[in-house]
């Protein structure tokens, strides 16, 4: 496949959870011949205990900046643009707004893997008997995103119906939940992404589902395929699959990051 109308925007390294040096990343997106790559490492806000110790360290946000930036200049032959995947908590607006304004990044990716304190892709506690009926998580869940597509904080909502890795599943149907947080995200005018992580873990499907694709579309909402790289190698990876689920969906091009404009799929 040809790379070269493609970019990877949800890259993680050493930084937050996943494994590698940004160097490393740039260099694997270069040699697929990739436009561009994003370094997007988590922020998440203060006080969630165990739950929040994947995202980048306050103590080294500014070194993760410089990093980016740094390694950016090494490479002229590819573009490399300064992101963060930053998780979205409605009692933490205030503070994801100044962290943000405080730092020139080139993009932020909302993400909401927290349904109130619940996280609910921590596999140690997913089955937890505690936890609410799937029902009330998932609809929770998707007024989540829906808030984070309103606050004006984010250029793109992660991997939108991740909930589903959860391994609670909701009794009735929650269409109507989903549908109201896509509108929001089209309302919004952002973009939405779709991310191959899940197809080499053991769903092996991508994020939005072929129905939420396909109503993305409808609305006019701009797409991104991006692979949720947690190490170097992972950078780009299952992109072809990726391109062939956004095409069954209508699509026929993609948004490039650097200069917001709808690149044709290759």
């Amino acid at each position: 496949m040809d790379y070269r109308a493609l970019g990877d925007y949800h890259v993680h390294t050493r930084y937050s959870d996943g494994e590698g040096e940004v160097e490393d990343c740039v260099k694997r997106a270069a040699t697929l011949g990739l436009s561009e790559i994003g370094i997007s490492d988590h922020l998440i806000p203060p006080g969630l205990g165990a739950a929040g110790d994947c995202g980048i360290p306050p103590s080294r946000l500014d070194a993760y900046v410089a990093d980016v930036r740094t390694t950016a200049a090494r490479h002229p032959e590819i573009r490399v643009l300064l992101g963060v995947e930053a998780d979205y908590l409605p009692d933490h607006e205030r503070w994801l707004a100044d962290t943000l304004a405080a730092r020139a990044f080139d993009y932020v990716i909302g993400g909401v893997h927290f349904v109130g304190r619940f996280a609910f892709d921590d596999e140690s506690v997913a089955d937890h008997p505690g936890w609410p009926d799937a029902d009330a998580v998932y609809r929770a869940y998707y007024e989540t995103v829906a808030r984070a597509a309103r606050c004006g904080l984010f250029d793109v909502i992660a991997h939108f119906d991740y909930i589903t890795v959860w391994s609670g599943r909701p009794a009735g149907d929650v269409g109507d939940a989903e549908d109201a947080a896509l509108e929001a995200v089209a309302t919004a005018g952002i973009a939405l992404e779709l991310s191959t992580f899940e197809l080499r873990g053991g769903a092996c499907v991508v994020h939005p589902s072929p129905r939420l694709l396909r109503l993305a579309h409808e609305l006019g909402v701009p797409l991104l395929i991006d692979s949720d790289a947690h190490e170097p190698a992972e950078v780009g990876m299952d992109f072809e699959r990726g391109v062939a689920a956004a095409r069954r969906a209508g699509y026929d091009a993609t948004l490039r990051l650097s200069d917001r404009s709808l690149v044709p799929l290759p």
